[in-house]
């Protein structure tokens, strides 16, 4: 997991905007406004109204019904009319203001206006946010853990998330060509040159794809996690996230932490979800099972997780297994 932070660095370099105008964030944001806000699609333009200055200087602002405070330029007076693009959701609502009227005109760059057509695409063809795998993660679950541990690394890796991060490695010699290959955008661009006699066609197939990857590069980048769905093995389903859990505003010189969870639709034990955090060499594991009798019987079995970690040089630093709650 801990060769996210640079591969998500790499994806940066896809999106060079020019004199777009400040990104505002709203403060002291309801919870009702977050909830309110969590279906609507990013990019999204809102139509907005000033109602009021606040004695802070901050003004109050009707997006769609919504009552939130923002910090929004001088000059901006009661009854203004502002159009508000939706940027992220976490780790809160960030909304792009829109050019006001006499300002100075703004302009995508040529990449830029690139990727707003591509996502655009995207969103029409309905992207998914998450990574669909398209074959069975291991051909079968009596696979070591190594092997196991493998597969879901390179499930990642070769997921096109990190393509950007991964061409620059093979520029400077650290990365196989055969390995860059395995991944959609090479794949994309390899098809497109294999058959000019049909080259049309598939070119409007692979800017599908890519601008798809594109879409999920991006919501990667905001959520800073990576949510996959697919068959572990052949005809069991699981789905799979994993990020940075670092808390908000942490000191710099503070280990990272992170998340894994996945989620089991199992024949015997119902549902199971398991969610590791790691820091450093600390390792504390939640499992939730939807019934008592599922939880007891895999609480019972704590002590051999627990051992096969120590046998790893991972200790466990604590095992909690417990009826989910909402089951």
């Amino acid at each position: 997991m801990t060769p996210m932070r640079p591969e998500m660095a790499g994806t940066r370099a896809i999106v060079p905007i020019e004199a777009l105008m400040p990104v505002l964030p709203l403060a002291d944001t309801r919870e009702e406004a977050s909830h309110r806000f969590a279906q609507s699609a990013l990019g999204q333009i809102f139509q907005s109204k000033v109602l009021s200055r606040l004695d802070d200087g901050s003004f109050l602002v009707r997006i769609a019904d919504t009552m939130a405070r923002m910090v929004l330029p001088a000059g901006t007076r009661t009854g203004d009319l502002l159009q508000l693009t939706l940027m992220s959701r976490e780790p809160q609502l960030t909304f792009l203001l829109g050019p006001q009227p006499g300002a100075a005109p703004t302009s995508l760059s040529a990449t830029g206006r690139l990727i707003d057509n591509l996502l655009q695409t995207a969103q029409q063809n309905g992207a998914p946010n998450t990574v669909l795998g398209k074959t069975a993660l291991i051909p079968t679950p009596a696979m070591s853990t190594e092997q196991i541990a493998v597969a879901l690394r390179d499930t990642i890796s070769t997921s096109g998330l990190f393509y950007e991060a991964h061409v620059r490695e093979w520029a400077n010699g650290n990365r196989a060509l055969s390995e860059l290959m395995r991944e959609p955008q090479a794949q994309a661009a390899s098809a497109q040159l294999a058959d000019p006699a049909t080259a049309q066609p598939r070119s409007d197939t692979n800017n599908t794809v890519v601008s798809q990857l594109i879409h999920q590069q991006l919501n990667t980048l905001e959520q800073q996690r990576v949510l996959w769905r697919g068959e572990a093995w052949p005809g069991q389903t699981m789905e799979w996230e994993v990020g940075e859990d670092t808390p908000e505003g942490s000191n710099r010189e503070m280990q990272p932490s992170w998340r894994s969870e996945v989620r089991f639709e199992l024949p015997t034990l119902g549902t199971v979800s398991a969610t590791i955090r790691l820091t450093g060499e600390h390792v504390q594991v939640h499992i939730h099972a939807d019934s008592e009798a599922a939880a007891a019987s895999l609480c019972a079995h704590g002590t051999l997780l627990s051992n096969a970690m120590d046998a790893a040089g991972i200790p466990l630093d604590s095992l909690i297994v417990k009826q989910d709650e909402r089951a």
